[in-house]
């Protein structure tokens, strides 16, 4: 076998490999003592059966597997003299047709992995940021829970902000429902009947019409006018103007329970000052584990500032498309449908491509400093993961081991990241806090 190697780009190469005939007939012998070794021919004992027969039966199953050994063996043999650091196989041409007969010449597109000096990466100024829990926060985390047991009542009155108001509404733009325009934005087109909050600041309707709906009372009609953002998520409605009418049927009251000893007992408190102390140790918690995910962050952009290295498209792309999942599940779970998404995909993973060079340079990076610092995965590390992937799964953590045992890709990744995090727990033990 020869190799030739040509140059495609910094980090991708082409290796054109010449296979003799005489070795592919090789391996298909190897094949065909394989099959007949197995093979059960009326008249024949295993092993027994003519050659001819044999190749004649068997001609597709021999055949198929001829062109994996082929295409597997060049690989190994690439990988042993080319002395590429290769990344991964991008694509392979040139084995349509695998004989015995004939020479054949692979070409094989592979991405190369990133050579690179790697930075100090013990002593990064790391500063750790305190974290404090106001009286303030205590108070509306509190409200928050009182919030969450709230009745409501209907009142005669106008809404005021807090209230909420039972409506339905339909938008056009241009005299044309936005329905039509727009068939699968349920929320932005004609609603016969739904709650809002009136004067909510973050809520998910329309906003002109969440604000507007202070003031109002039962009966009331109203229009209010909405514009789509140019780079607004659902295509057909970037950059244009649209009326909603709106009709008011009711408004409730939201009546918050006191602070008394009912209220205590279903929040599983004695009183005020054991609900405050368990308040305080949730926020402080959060607070920690947010001051402490910003500090991994910092580290990270730290290390990745001081070097720089060109990295391999495929994994690029891998990752892209990764973050577009990680997008895509998220919009699905808060009910966005499957389409909307789909119509949107090609400039949701070009806008990927800028997140997705981050992430893979810092996993190069980690990587080094794992294989210098001989960092190693266990298997008690492991295990731990698949069941905290279970319990986010809602899975039993039986059938979730028996389903991810058949997918050695997602174990790989698990052990990747789990050597990842201990790279990065390695430099922040060693940072200056």
């Amino acid at each position: 076998m020869s190799i030739t190697i040509e140059e495609i780009s910094p980090t991708r190469k082409a290796v054109v490999l010449a296979v003799p005939a005489a070795d592919i007939a090789a391996q298909e012998n190897t094949l065909v003592k394989e099959f007949a070794s197995q093979a059960r021919l009326p008249g024949f004992r295993p092993g027994k059966a003519p050659v001819h027969l044999i190749k004649k039966q068997f001609a597709k199953g021999i055949a198929d597997e001829l062109k994996s050994k082929v295409v597997a063996e060049g690989y190994k043999r690439i990988r042993e003299e080319s002395k590429l650091n290769i990344y991964t196989i991008v694509d392979v041409q040139g084995i349509d047709t695998v004989s015995p007969d004939a020479d054949l010449s692979i070409r094989y597109e592979v991405d190369l992995a990133p050579e690179f000096e790697l930075p100090e990466y013990k002593g990064l100024d790391l500063p750790a940021e305190p974290v404090t829990v106001s009286e303030e926060e205590i108070d509306k985390t509190i409200e928050g829970i009182r919030s969450q047991q709230a009745r409501f009542e209907v009142v005669e009155r106008a809404a005021e902000k807090g209230d909420y108001v039972k409506i339905s509404y339909e938008g056009k733009i241009d005299g044309t429902p936005v329905k039509e325009i727009a068939p699968d934005a349920y929320l932005y087109g004609t609603q016969p009947t739904t709650w809002e909050e009136a004067g909510a600041e973050e809520a998910p309707g329309i906003p002109e019409i969440v604000a507007g709906l202070v003031g109002k009372k039962a009966g009331d009609k109203a229009e209010f006018t909405h514009a789509f953002p140019a780079d607004f998520s659902v295509a057909a409605l970037q950059g244009k103007t649209a009326v909603y009418a709106v009709e008011v049927f009711e408004v409730r009251a939201k009546i918050l329970p006191e602070l008394n000893e009912e209220f205590f007992k279903n929040v599983n408190a004695k009183d005020l000052d054991e609900l405050k102390t368990r308040v305080r140790e949730g926020l402080q918690g959060r607070k920690e584990a947010e001051a402490n995910a910003k500090r991994r962050q910092d580290a990270i952009e730290a290390l990745n500032a001081k070097v720089d290295f060109a990295l391999p498209e495929s994994a690029v792309d891998r990752e892209a498309y990764n973050i577009f999942l990680e997008y895509a599940n998220m919009q699905l779970r808060q009910g966005v449908d499957v389409k909307e998404i789909e119509a949107q995909r090609e400039e949701l993973l070009k806008n990927s491509k800028e997140a997705a060079q981050t992430r893979v340079k810092t996993q190069f990076v980690l990587s080094k400093v794992a294989e210098k610092e001989e960092i190693k995965v266990e298997q008690k590390e492991l295990n731990e993961r698949i069941v905290q992937e279970a319990y986010a799964a809602r899975m039993p953590v039986d059938k979730f081991v028996k389903e991810i045992s058949k997918d050695r890709e997602r174990l790989v990744e698990m052990q990747r990241l789990i050597l990842f995090n201990k790279a990065l727990d390695l430099i922040l033990a060693n940072a200056k806090a």
